[in-house]
């Protein structure tokens, strides 16, 4: 049986609570502690929807009449999280927002292995990808998709950030993040026999003639750079959107999103 979590309020803004949640804003904490912070009452809702574990969810105690908070507190203190009732001043520091939603849940971090995706979904791969918010609006893209596994190739960004959890509406509770390298990656690649598809300004083709058959995976690269010359020399298949005005590339994440809509275009079941 689970212990009932615990309901107390905090008004301190040095209180050593609001410290340790604010910690969570720096990667090397959230990585130490294997906690992310995650705001709004429908994001917090489907994090608990899912299965995943929540230490504390702060709320505004100026907005104790609102339904919704009344039940996600219930559920919280029955499943074993702490409630902690908080001001509109320490919601505004630990969000580092001006306009801070009114409730805010600390989760533990989830992470899978390369060996536990089967290939059976849709998957993009991401290689060093550097800024939070594309990585948080490709998550929400795969979401939309029905992509369930995001392989992190390399030093990425952090997915658990404050800026790319924001980004990602919540979609960072449905996906599956996974952590490699491009070595190992292109080991299980091969392994399974996936169809790995990049993108890339040399030797491709239009987007449009692509083959998705499935199981595919997406490999995306850095925002600068692109894929790597090792992971390009892997690609079954490399592909590219045409750029008919004067800008020369489109944003990684809206790249991300034409390709992935473009395979359930072509394999809409």
């Amino acid at each position: 049986m689970v212990k009932a979590g615990k309901k107390y309020e905090i008004s301190s803004l040095t209180n050593e609570k609001v410290k340790f949640i604010n910690s969570l804003y720096q990667r090397k904490y959230r990585k130490e502690l294997n906690l992310f912070v995650a705001e709004g009452v429908r994001v917090c809702k489907e994090a608990l929807e899912n299965n995943w574990t929540i230490k504390y969810l702060l709320f505004d105690i100026t907005n104790t009449n609102n339904l919704f908070i009344k039940n996600l507190i219930n559920e919280v203190v029955l499943l074993g999280g702490d409630v902690i009732g908080v001001t509109p001043q320490i919601l505004t520091k630990i969000s580092h927002k001006s306009n801070p939603q009114n409730v805010l849940g600390v989760f533990e971090q989830k992470w899978q292995m390369l060996n536990q995706v089967l290939g059976i979904n849709n998957i993009v791969a991401l290689e060093s990808v550097r800024d939070p918010g594309n990585l948080g609006t490709i998550l929400r893209t795969m979401d939309g998709v029905g992509a369930q596994d995001c392989i992190l190739l390399n030093e990425c960004t952090d997915p658990f950030s404050y800026e790319s959890v924001r980004a990602s509406m919540g979609a960072i509770f449905n996906v599956n993040i996974i952590a490699s390298t491009t070595k190992n990656f292109i080991k299980w690649k091969l392994n399974n026999k996936i169809n790995l598809i990049g993108t890339s300004l040399i030797n491709a083709i239009d987007y449009t003639k692509t083959d998705w058959k499935s199981p595919f995976v997406l490999a995306m690269g850095n925002e600068q750079q692109g894929l790597t010359d090792e992971l390009t020399s892997a690609c079954d298949q490399l592909i590219k959107i045409p750029m008919n005005g004067k800008s020369d590339s489109l944003n990684l994440a809206v790249s991300t999103g034409i390709a992935l809509y473009e395979s359930i275009r072509k394999n809409p079941n």
